[in-house]
This record gives C-alpha cells, structure tokens and sequence, in this order.
C-alpha cells in the first residue's frame, strides 16, 4: 500500500509541478525572442497532449497583418522587399512552415517553406513573392507566364524552357534574346530579326536557308554565290548580267517596250529566271 501512496504522492507533485512550473520542467529548448513574453505561460501555445494547433498561433498573429502590424496592432516599418503572402495561406497551415524552442532568433524557427500550403491562385502567380528574384535580362523581360512553367518550387536551376511560353509576337523577335549568339558573317549580318526562318528552337544546327523565297536555284542556276552577289558585304546586292548575255541598255529596251519601267530588280518578276515571269519576295 506505501509504495502505490508513494507512487501517487510523487505522481501528483510532479503534476502541480508541471502545471507550476512548466517552463522549468517541459520547455525543450529557448523561445524566440519575439515570444518572451509568454515563456512561463505554456498553454497559449499548447494544447495538453495535444501540442500547439495553427489555431493557436492565428489567435495572435492575424494572417492579414502579419508584416504590416505586430501582435499589438502597431504599423510596422514599410519594407519594399517584404513578400505579404500570409493572408494567402491557409488558416491551418502555420505549425507546417513554423516551429519554436529553437533559439532567440526567429529565423531558425522557419522551417521548410511549402508551396502548397499556398493558395491555387498565388501558386499560379509566383511573380507576386518572387518580383524582385527575376533576372533583368531578355528572357525574363519578355517571358509572361508563371515562373512555374520553367523552374522547380526547391531550386531555381536547373530549369527548362519552352519558346512556345512566349508570346507570339516575341517568338519572331528572336534577336531580342540571341544577339550575342548572331554569327558576324554576310548571311547574318543582312537577314532579318527572326531566327526560325532557317533554325529550329532546339539546336542552332542543322539549319535551313531557303533561297526560293528570293529566287528559286533551278538547273540551270546552279552558280557559285558570288557570281551573282558580287558585293561581299551585302548579299541583297546582286546581279544576273554575270551569266547572262543581256546589257542593261538591251533590258532597257525590252522591258520599256512592253511598258515596264521599274525592271531593275529582276527576281522581283522572275523568281524563277523565267522569262515568262514570276513574282518573288520584294
């Protein structure tokens, strides 16, 4: 019978102690220095046998003010680069993402950051937390879409990337981003701005050059470049007397007989050198 008294008798001790003296006998480890205040005070965040609930934690601290007031409801200083994206979480959500008895500093409270806890609608706007994390250059200039169509929610790299994301106008506008990947040759330095007219947006090569767009290379045109485009340093240069027994004072005649006074851009009636005539690119 002593020994089951004894047994009780400490029990209950140990109890009133507890409930006495909680922070003395329970508390695993320091608070925050945020939450000092109710050191000794255990229940405000605890439930007994239960831990500590996000309900607890939002009886305090308001979702909607958290970083523009404190607890007290006093304005906090205004911080440009503070992300208020509290008042998107839900309201069970606080334990997942926080913790305490970690120390007097409140950022080895933080643990791991879950998107998902997040709203439908702000996971699909990661530009609302992330505005001052995007990179100034083209890609980013340019890109529209969520920042999740190319990087992880753990790490910005590695990350993939699709042209399709941009947006159509931007997609010809290819010189916008790759002016530094521009070949200094003749080709390149004359051609227009849109890369996909010859390349594929997944290698530069293989690549393509149709030169049917401006006169089609038939049998019978099967001439090295510069006998035609006898200025090296512009290929929208060019002249079809190389080959030709025509003169200019002959074509002249011909084509003024026949009423045509602007013929001395020849691909532009005869894409295909056929006398009959075929309209090419202007």
């Amino acid at each position: 019978m002593k020994p089951l008294f004894a047994f009780f008798t400490a029990a209950m001790i140990l109890a009133f102690l507890a409930i006495a003296f909680p922070d003395v006998l329970l508390d695993p480890g320091p608070l925050m220095k945020g939450h000092q205040a109710i050191k000794k005070d255990c229940l405000s965040c605890h439930t007994p046998f239960q831990g500590v609930t996000s309900v607890q934690c939002i009886s305090c601290h308001k979702q909607d003010a958290i970083g523009i007031k404190n607890v007290a409801g006093a304005l906090l200083p205004k911080d440009s680069s503070r992300v208020l994206f509290h008042k998107g979480l839900s309201a069970g959500s606080c334990v997942g993402c926080h913790t305490d008895h970690k120390g007097t500093d409140a950022a080895k409270a933080i643990r791991t950051f879950k998107h998902g806890s997040l709203t439908v609608s702000l996971q699909k706007s990661c530009i609302a937390c992330h505005k001052d994390q995007k990179p100034t250059d083209a890609l980013h200039r340019y890109a529209t879409g969520n920042c999740a169509e190319c990087h992880s929610v753990k790490k910005w790299k590695p990350a993939t990337f699709t042209h399709n994301q941009l947006a159509a106008a931007d997609r010809k506008q290819c010189i916008n981003c790759h002016k530094a990947d521009r070949p200094n040759d003749n080709l390149h330095r004359l051609s227009d701005t849109n890369c996909a007219t010859c390349h594929s947006t997944t290698r530069w090569k293989p690549a393509t050059f149709n030169h049917s767009r401006y006169f089609r290379l038939d049998r019978n045109h099967q001439a090295s470049c510069k006998t035609c485009h006898t200025n090296p340093v512009n290929y929208k240069q060019y002249t079809c007397y190389n080959c030709h027994e025509h003169t200019p004072s002959n074509m002249a005649a011909v084509h003024r007989e026949e009423g045509i006074s602007n013929y001395q851009n020849c691909v532009r009636c005869h894409r295909s050198g056929s006398e009959e005539g075929e309209r090419g690119d202007d």
